[in-house]
């Protein structure tokens, strides 16, 4: 049973990659740490982006100190968490309706801010890249990469965990005692159990949430709310990363990650009550990248999904993708920023709460190593498409933080893969206790909702061939929604 310590030095809120940065680094320099989380690790916008380790180079122009931040922790990551990296290297290339003073400036403005990039004659490009569209005007290559966000967050928790500090999932605040002087308690609920946590330091790392999180504490904060969505196609259809060499703008990334590629990303208005992928979002994303990488329409999209950015103050397209770290008395509240630079926001967090705490220890996690997470295992695959091993999936299905089957795929990826757990999704239930029937009508209406968007012709002939073949077995993962079949 998880138990939840009455006092702490530190009291983190929100599990993605901030607060699991936050909690392995202030536990690495002797603080006792407890981290909660609402939900899962990794289930807010940690998880629901594109998976792109950043060069830089895309905010050169517009966001500089954002590139510089980028170009530096783009090599610490490399460093300290390779399981996590796959280091493809990117590629920017314009068309000719692309602006051209922009590309002109582009090699200037990433030398400015610290980010290396080469240019590329354009048979170079196209002979690195297939698909390019052979319009193209212009190329540079870049040091992009793609990385795991799940293996990288759980990474940070396992590695918070061996220094000593108490992680726990499926945990949300309820209530704050405060003063004048600040926070004096806070009141948390797991699993139907109430527990008073009294700390020194509250760091507010709850992403879209921190504003509500705030408030319970008397304090107002501005949280800008951005929706983006993404599109995965079955199979790596670049070898780079891709980037159209413009101002950044919506379905001009495409990043090759594992046995996919994910489309992305739009900017949008973001909401926290109803966040879905639409069809319409699906189109405009794929319409539009397939003007850069050519035939991506032809191609099978597996699913949509999206996630909601918190940025500092606006929202928009033209917002900074910097971050934002504010006290007020023993609370500090941590904003914006990207997975790629996770680690410096950790940092700098860290080290104001250090300062409140009078620790005199410096931050390591620039230095160390990251432990890998997942087992090495050899049995046969329960996942084919992820290439998830059965040994995998009972291993981490006995983690006490794993309650169901997305917790299981989160930290195996079993289920994210071309067949969206159609062909694994039993092996996954079954590894966990409780009533295997309901463990799997939730999974599938999540995974659903994130296939519903892409689907058309034979392909929506065949997911409605599958909901068919569940209901078998009792479970309706549409909902009942199944295109009104």
């Amino acid at each position: 049973m998880i138990m939840i310590p009455s006092s702490a030095d530190i009291l983190i809120i929100g599990g993605g990659a901030t607060g699991a940065g936050i909690a392995r680094d202030l536990a690495m320099r002797g603080a006792s740490v407890v981290l909660i989380e609402r939900g899962d690790f990794c289930a807010g916008a940690s998880g629901a982006n594109h998976g792109m380790l950043h060069s830089g180079a895309r905010y050169a122009s517009t966001d500089p100190e954002s590139a510089r931040e980028c170009a530096q922790e783009n090599k610490i990551l490399k460093r300290i968490a390779p399981f996590a990296v796959d280091d493809t290297g990117g590629i920017f290339a314009a068309l000719p309706e692309d602006d051209e003073a922009f590309g002109e400036q582009f090699a200037a403005k990433c030398a400015a801010a610290g980010v290396p990039v080469t240019e590329l004659s354009v048979a170079e490009a196209l002979a690195d890249e297939a698909l390019l569209n052979p319009e193209i005007v212009r190329a540079f290559a870049v040091e992009d990469a793609a990385v795991d966000p799940f293996l990288l967050v759980q990474a940070n928790i396992c590695d918070a965990r061996a220094s000593g500090a108490y992680v726990v999932n499926y945990a949300q605040v309820t209530a704050m005692d405060y003063t004048a002087d600040g926070i004096t308690a806070v009141t948390i609920t797991r699993a139907g159990q109430t527990y008073q946590l009294k700390p020194q330091v509250v760091i507010n790392a709850a992403g879209a949430w921190a504003g509500q999180v705030a408030a319970m504490a008397g304090q107002q904060l501005t949280v800008g709310l951005d929706k983006g969505t993404m599109v995965v196609i079955d199979g790596r259809v670049t070898n780079h990363l891709v980037n159209r060499l413009r101002k950044p703008a919506d379905a001009d990334i495409l990043v090759p990650h594992r046995s996919a590629t994910i489309v992305g990303t739009t900017s949008a208005p973001g909401e926290l009550s109803h966040l879905q992928a639409t069809a319409e979002e699906v189109e405009a994303l794929l319409r539009e990248a397939s003007r850069l990488v050519n035939g991506l329409h032809s191609l099978r999209a597996v699913r949509a999904y999206a996630g909601v950015r918190p940025l500092a103050g606006s929202s928009g397209r033209n917002a900074s993708r910097n971050f934002s770290i504010t006290q007020c008395n023993n609370l500090i509240n941590v904003i914006g920023g990207k997975l790629t630079t996770y680690r410096l926001i950790a940092e700098k967090a860290a080290d104001e709460a250090a300062k409140l705490l009078n620790l005199s220890a410096y931050s390591h996690t620039a230095a160390e190593e990251l432990p890998a997470v997942l087992p090495v295992t050899k049995t046969a695959e329960v996942c084919t498409c992820e290439l998830v091993t059965k040994d995998t999936i009972n291993s981490v299905a006995q983690e006490t933080d794993v309650t169901c089957v997305a917790d299981l795929m989160r930290r195996t990826r079993a289920g994210m893969g071309f067949c969206q757990a159609g062909l694994c999704a039993f092996d996954l239930a079954a590894a966990l206790p409780g009533d295997p029937q309901q463990q799997l009508q939730e999974f599938l209406a999540e995974r659903w909702k994130g296939a519903e968007a892409v689907l058309y012709d034979q392909q929506l002939r065949q997911e409605i061939f599958k909901a068919h073949l569940f209901k078998v077995y009792g479970i309706d993962h549409t909902g009942g929604t199944e295109h009104g079949l």
